[in-house]
């Protein structure tokens, strides 16, 4: 969300435009939304509406980014949203501005566990890759595991019926001359008839299990779903970056269209 976000939304509560100024006084500003602005949550369980109440304001830094952090605290009417009121300690993505709703998750694709799911990411990977280098190492379904690894997470399905599975991959391959990641996320059925790209691959070379280099390459770990606005899915991922750990983020996207929704930096550390 970043500065931009936080500076409207203390413009928002506030009437004031000098967050900074604020800030510079006090890491911390908790500030009352007294007039309640809606929101819609969207987690595993569907969407639900939602109150903001209190928004905490984190000084450039202070939480480890180098840029203000926005803590949100939002409460659910009793009942308001049923069944679709996420649990506690989930992750959620919450819509600021819009007329609230509710709904369910939606039908999912069956879940594919296993072995089954290794050999999808695999081929997926393999693909990926092109069939031009030799695959290294044996595969794990593991989102926390840095190399040959990957998710197979099931994602509502389109009206045909057909079965579609977001599948994350960061696979090790030995080329001629290197040891290369190739990582991704794609958008298939089982049979890989109709794979697309939701995070197109990338390939960077590997030194000492490191991506190599000072640049932008990042590795992909697929975290799960949430309800989408109006029906499907969004995918949940993590991108993050070797080189700059403080330049990794969490993502939510529409798998369809590829636009990002919100995106927040990993790992944060807030006083």
């Amino acid at each position: 969300m970043g500065d931009r976000f936080a500076r409207d939304l203390y413009r928002e509560l506030t009437g004031s435009g000098r967050l900074a100024d604020t800030l510079a006084r006090s890491t911390l500003v908790a500030v009352a939304d007294r007039r309640g602005r809606v929101a819609t949550v969207l987690s595993a369980s569907g969407a639900a509406p939602a109150r903001l109440t209190l928004a905490r304001f984190h000084a450039r830094a202070a939480c480890g980014p180098d840029e203000i952090v926005t803590e949100m605290v939002l409460a659910f009417p009793p009942g308001g949203g049923g069944h679709s009121t996420p649990p506690s300690h989930v992750t959620v993505v919450a819509m600021i501005g819009s007329a609230p709703f509710a709904g369910g998750a939606g039908t999912l694709s069956p879940a594919i566990s296993g072995q089954t799911a290794v050999d999808l990411v695999r081929r997926v990977a393999n693909r990926a890759e092109g069939g031009h280098a030799t695959l290294l190492g044996s595969l794990a379904l593991d989102p926390d595991r840095a190399a040959d690894a990957g998710e197979v997470v099931p994602l509502a399905r389109v009206p045909s019926g057909l079965l579609r599975y977001a599948v994350g991959f960061r696979v090790r391959y030995l080329t001629d001359a290197d040891t290369i990641l190739v990582t991704g996320v794609g958008l298939t059925d089982p049979e890989l008839a109709q794979l697309r790209w939701v995070v197109r691959p990338s390939r960077a070379r590997l030194r000492g299990g490191t991506i190599a280099g000072t640049g932008g390459a990042v590795r992909y770990s697929l975290r799960g779903t949430v309800a989408a606005p109006g029906g499907g899915s969004l995918l949940l991922l993590d991108e993050i970056a070797d080189v700059a750990l403080r330049d990794s983020r969490a993502i939510a996207l529409d798998p369809i269209t590829r636009r990002i929704l919100t995106t927040q930096p990993l790992a944060l550390r807030c006083p």
